[in-house]
């Protein structure tokens, strides 16, 4: 059965920070309340795109997140998705998603195809 808000985008405010375990997973750590409003649960899929730019997270929930958002941990994931004037904390749309969570080789693969 189809989840109304995988129809519905919500804007969210995206830090970049580090976490204490090392992920080499697309991971989004959003705030509880914040996923609570926009039909999020712990292990679903969102995409979170910017511009032109989108990569699908796998959801956590965790209480010290932005009220408004989320954070994802410095990685190929973060550095893709921010820009120099904005690399610690950006706006972003996020969705729920289908599928699993974006790898390293997709984020390499959409950045060697752009050139």
């Amino acid at each position: 059965m189809m989840r109304l808000t995988r129809l519905i985008k919500f804007e969210t405010r995206i830090v970049v920070a580090r976490v204490s375990e090392e992920i080499r997973k697309a991971t989004i750590y959003l705030n509880p309340e914040f996923a609570k409003r926009c039909g999020i649960k712990e292990g679903d899929v969102v995409a979170v795109s910017r511009g032109n730019r989108g990569l699908r997270f796998r959801v956590k929930l965790l209480e010290t997140a932005p009220e408004d958002g989320g954070i994802i941990p410095n990685s190929i994931f973060s550095n893709f998705l921010a820009d120099f004037e904005s690399f610690k904390s950006f706006r972003a749309d996020i969705e729920l998603s289908e599928g699993d969570e974006s790898t390293e080789e997709d984020v390499i693969r959409i950045i060697m195809q752009r050139k």
